[in-house]
């Protein structure tokens, strides 16, 4: 089994039509710098419908996006498609070596050999945003990602600690105290 590693890191500027592969991420406690998902706190929406009404202030447990290239793989021959690169669905961090990433526990540390660390959240359910990105790039219709995906499409997490974050760094998983 290969060690679990980074291989790309991406951010999706609030004015960038796509994702763009970037060299490091810089994380702070409010999430990917640059990033439209950036800031300590977020307006709930209909994720948290039954607790909150939509638009109230939270604390922003979606700062980044972690997918595995394994994930990845799977997407893609669900879609009948013959790679989904990094990036597309708006992944902030891609692994390798992580089987079943999405399948982790909420609370789990994962922790970067910067230092870094971000605090998983649980699944990040796929969506027809990220269908619709997969459609541009790829030609398939923007429904067809949310069942392709289901299970696949990582997690959501947030800063923990601060650090920059690489491809190639290292990575150490700490399940949840």
């Amino acid at each position: 089994m290969t060690s679990p590693r980074v291989v790309a890191v991406h951010v999706w500027p609030a004015d960038s039509p796509t994702p763009i592969p970037v060299d490091n991420l810089e994380l702070t406690f409010a999430g990917v710098v640059g990033d439209r998902h950036f800031g300590e706190t977020m307006a709930s929406d209909t994720r948290q419908a039954k607790v909150y009404a939509r638009g109230t202030t939270i604390r922003n447990h979606r700062q980044a996006s972690i997918v595995d290239t394994g994930d990845l793989e799977t997407i893609a021959s669900r879609l009948g498609i013959p790679r989904l690169e990094a990036g597309v669905i708006a992944d902030n961090i891609c692994t390798s070596g992580i089987p079943a990433l999405t399948s982790l526990p909420r609370m789990t540390r994962m922790e970067f050999s910067s230092g870094a660390v971000v605090i998983l959240g649980g699944e990040n359910f796929p969506c027809v945003i990220a269908g619709g990105l997969v459609e541009d790039a790829y030609g398939t219709r923007a429904e067809s990602f949310p069942k392709a995906a289901m299970g696949l499409r990582g997690l959501t997490g947030w800063v923990d600690h601060p650090g920059v974050v690489r491809p190639g760094d290292s990575i150490t998983l700490h399940p949840p105290l």
